[in-house]
């Protein structure tokens, strides 16, 4: 049972009676900002046009490129919540506004449109590089340091309830940049303000710093590598032997890309492997009874998109009562863990390493799990796995009427590059620095309400 002291002032300004309003999130939060600010606390006003600039692109008609056509590489809004996202989709540099649909490092953004409203993400050098559409808010804070204040205020739960308490839609959920505006954020002092947006600054920096060094090192990798990845259009078609399809049991034409055949074959050239000579590939079998508890009597489980994503929306738990029930879908430090069932053309066999924060989580029977055998390094096994020729493989793999997946006992049959001489470790300090942002993140949202709570 939900209990909560309502003020009469509270019913009379809010003219609500419903006990499913007093009780909520956003309510809660609204009240401790007002008693804040009522009890001396300064605030920044969201809506001052000399402190911020809150803005969306118009909704715009954006054109595909075509084959061949110059391009700006596009996200999805919820994309900015993945480690490392990637895009799916090109963007017409020609035919397209592509500099309305930029943003520039510093810039907080919002998703604005879903089922579940995300939390916020500040643009860093790595998001630059893409172009979003209109279901994304920007946030342009003009001084440093008041942004990464607000940034970590947005980020307690009292800020995400704050942003989500005035949402609308009947089915799926909107936020408005006026919804945005109307928040007012309190601070006691400068002192205050100067310490949080330091950590938060730091918790930043960390976790840019993972992104820029993990595609460096990609890039890198990749180009040791020396696979020519060809991309010949696919309208002609290609021939297949009746042999080849009595051979495989396929008939689906994606198996026998041509594309991926070539980079196939240039990978067992130079020197490429069976995965299965240098680690385990599972995938649990069977469903775990979904017995969802709150979060303080569970521990976390994550479906295949949410692994992929650093800041996770709609994270369940399960019951810690239970822990040994569900131990094979428990995930460990260092694996590579990828989403096994979705959509090809989406995140299917993306790779993320499993880091310190996240072992012991349980990840669902639609997540592969990719175990290095001893004295192999997992950094190496997470470069091999994100490497585009191995990425197709697994694409050409996935079965599926409706709904795609791939098998750990044909996954650990495709052909990887071989462990070239490179500094694996630097993928591993990479991963271990998206911990560390996250350390300073909460030590700087915490710093902010334990103010509350004096």
């Amino acid at each position: 049972m939900k209990i909560a002291t309502v003020y009469r002032n509270e019913i009379s300004n809010n003219t609500r009676l419903d006990s499913s309003f007093y009780l909520s999130t956003g309510n809660a939060a609204s009240r401790r900002v007002k008693m804040a600010i009522g009890s001396g606390a300064k605030y920044f006003s969201l809506s001052d046009p000399t402190l911020v600039n809150i803005w969306q692109p118009n909704r715009n008609i954006l054109s595909y490129a075509a084959e061949g056509e110059p391009f700006a590489p596009y996200l999805q809004p919820y994309d900015i919540l993945e480690y490392l996202p990637e895009a799916r989709t090109k963007i017409s540099i020609a035919r397209s506004d592509i500099e309305g649909l930029r943003v520039r490092e510093g810039t907080i953004l919002q998703t604005c449109s879903g089922r579940n409203l995300g939390p916020l993400v500040i643009a860093d050098k790595y998001i630059e590089s893409f172009v979003f559409g209109s279901d994304l808010i920007r946030i342009d804070i003009f001084d440093k340091k008041v942004r990464f204040y607000i940034y970590a205020f947005l980020n307690t739960w009292m800020g995400q309830a704050l942003l989500h308490s005035n949402k609308t839609g009947s089915v799926i959920d909107h936020l408005s940049a006026q919804d945005i505006a109307d928040i007012c954020i309190p601070y006691w002092d400068d002192d205050q303000v100067n310490e949080v947006a330091l950590l938060m600054e730091e918790a930043f920096n960390h976790y840019s710093r993972a992104r820029l060094e993990l595609s460096a090192c990609k890039a890198a990798f990749f180009n040791e590598t020396k696979i020519d990845i060809k991309h010949k259009s696919l309208s002609s078609g290609w021939i297949i032997s009746i042999s080849d399809i009595a051979e495989t049991m396929r008939v689906d034409a994606a198996y026998y890309d041509p594309n991926t055949k070539e980079t196939s074959k240039q990978l067992a050239q130079n020197g490429g492997i069976p995965l299965y000579t240098v680690a385990d590939v599972v995938k649990p079998s069977g469903r775990y009874k979904t017995n969802y508890v709150e979060k303080e009597y569970g521990f976390p489980i994550v479906s295949g998109r949410q692994l992929l994503q650093e800041q996770i929306v709609g994270l369940k738990y399960l019951p810690k009562a239970s822990a040994k029930a569900y131990s094979n879908f428990s995930l460990k430090r260092n694996w590579i863990a990828y989403p096994a069932d979705g959509r090809v053309e989406g995140r299917l066999g993306t790779p993320v390493m499993i880091t310190k924060s996240r072992e012991n989580w349980c990840a669902s029977g639609h997540v592969g799990r990719i175990k290095a055998h001893e004295g192999i390094n997992p950094g190496y096994l997470y470069l091999a796995i994100s490497h585009p020729a191995v990425q197709a493989q697994i694409s050409a793999l996935a079965c599926g009427s409706v709904v795609d997946a791939v098998y750990p006992e044909d996954v650990e049959k495709i052909v990887i590059p071989n462990m070239i001489p490179f500094s694996y470790n630097r993928v591993v300090d990479a991963w271990d620095d998206f911990d560390r942002a996250n350390a300073f993140k909460e030590e700087a949202c915490d710093l902010i309400l334990s103010k509350f709570e004096k």
